[in-house]
Order: C-alpha cells, then structure tokens, then sequence
C-alpha cells in the first residue's frame, strides 16, 4: 500500500492600503489569516503596495510582498517568483480573496482533492454565492448557463493550485490578462450597456494553457456540489455596478484571451 504523500500548502491573498497591515483596521484580512493559520498551511503571504516593517497580522506570522498593484490579476506571480528564488519547498498554493467567507473547512476540504489526484489535477476551486441579491442572481445565471466556460473553471477568487503542474505547465499567470491590445468590453446589464475593463480572467486562461498542451490528463474541478462560498463584495451601488460589470465581462475576456494565446 502506498502512502500518499503531504501536501505542503502556501496560502497568498491580496490588500490595497496602508491599514490592513499598520492600522490593523482591516477586519476582514484579520479574519481570513485567523482562518488559515495552521490547517495544513505552511506559511501566509500577503501582497500589499504598502511594505513596511510589519510580518505580523494579529499574532499570525505573515510574509509581506510588495507590489504596486497588489490587487492585480498578476500580482500573485510575485510571491511565486520570491517563493522559488528562496528555494522553499512546497506543492500547492492556495489564493483567496479577503471578501470571502472562508472556513477551516473549505481549506480542508481544497487540500483534500488536490491530495488525492495530485498528478493530473491542476486546480480545484469553489463556486459562490454574493450576499447581494441582485448580484447572486446575475452569478447565478452566469453558472446555469452550460455554453458558458468562463464560469465552469475555478478562480482565484478562492481555489488550490498544484505547484508542480503549474510550474510545468503554466509557469507563470499570464501578464496579458493585466495589460493587453483590447479595447474596452460592452456589456449590457438589465437591458443598460456600458464599458468595463479587459482584464482578469488570468486562473482561466492558465487552465487553458495547461489543458490545451496535447495533455488530456491534466484536469480541473470547480466543486459542484459543496455549498458555495459567501462573497461579500460591498453594499454600494458604485460596487455593485463595477461587480455586475466584471461578472459579465469574464466570458468575453477569457476568449479573447485564448484566441490571441
């Protein structure tokens, strides 16, 4: 009989702001790093454009990256790239948003069905459920649709990534999700059109990547049937509009994307 191998884990999630790390005011960061602390996470790191003295959120021990657009689609390849240069060892990575109701549980449950298929799964992530009516009926419909393959892929909103897969497969999250040629998407939310951005979209276009190098092994799971996540992206009418506006934009972004790619 075989023994599986540990997954070790490294959680990533992203802030703006002095306050989260000096002030101590953000609460929902705090909240978060309370949540992952221990439970098979090996250390935390945390992507700021503010860097000061501080690795300490709390009582937790946390490592504090700088980059000045912390909460871009990219940002994250700053840890990856910090992570290899010291030569740490582990092989998996967990990212989460702060805005996500994240449970003890939910990592167990992510550490768990990478572990189990840990040489052809390249991602697992949950779907979710946002606070906002208007908002969850809009995800929700995005998820019904079946032709529809932007919301059938784990993001990085909150999901578990196979170290060793996506150094050989991905290497890195792709810069043209952040910068790239396209101009702005028209969408159109309750019969109203607008522009929004053309970015984001980097964990699905990663997965395509990895999937379409004449690999057919390599898979991904967006977890069906656990309970989705609560996310909680504000109460204002100015972020709800911007959030309807990146929900709808994600379908067209991601095939512009692998078209050029």
């Amino acid at each position: 009989m075989t023994t599986r191998k540990k997954t070790e884990v490294v959680f990533i999630t992203r802030t703006k702001g002095r306050s989260a790390l000096i002030d101590k005011e953000d609460k929902k960061l705090k909240d978060l790093v309370n949540i992952v602390q221990g439970k098979g996470i090996k250390d935390i790191y945390v992507i700021t454009d503010y860097c000061g003295p501080d690795n300490k959120i709390g009582k937790i021990p946390v490592t504090v990256i700088k980059d000045p657009n912390p909460t871009s689609p990219t940002s994250i390849n700053t840890v990856l790239g910090r992570i290899k240069a010291n030569k740490k060892k582990f092989n998996a990575f967990l990212v989460c948003s702060k805005e996500v109701g994240l449970k003890k549980k939910h990592i167990g449950t992510l550490i768990n069905e990478i572990s189990k298929n840990f040489k052809h799964l390249l991602v697992v992530g949950y779907k979710f459920k946002i606070i906002d009516e208007s908002l969850n009926n809009e995800l929700k419909g995005y998820y019904n649709k079946k032709n529809l393959i932007a919301y059938k892929v784990p993001w990085n909103t909150c999901a578990i990534w196979n170290y060793k897969l996506f150094v050989k497969y991905i290497e890195k999250f792709d810069e043209i999700t952040d910068k790239n040629p396209f101009n702005p998407v028209c969408v159109c939310i309750d019969n109203v059109c607008s522009q929004t951005e053309h970015k984001g979209m980097e964990d699905g276009l990663a997965i395509a990547k990895a999937v379409s190098q004449r690999n057919r092994n390599i898979k991904f799971k967006l977890l069906d049937n656990e309970k989705p996540l609560t996310w909680d992206v504000g109460g204002d009418d100015d972020k709800i509009k911007k959030h309807k506006q990146k929900l709808a934009r994600k379908e067209t972004v991601l095939r512009n994307f692998m078209a050029v790619r």
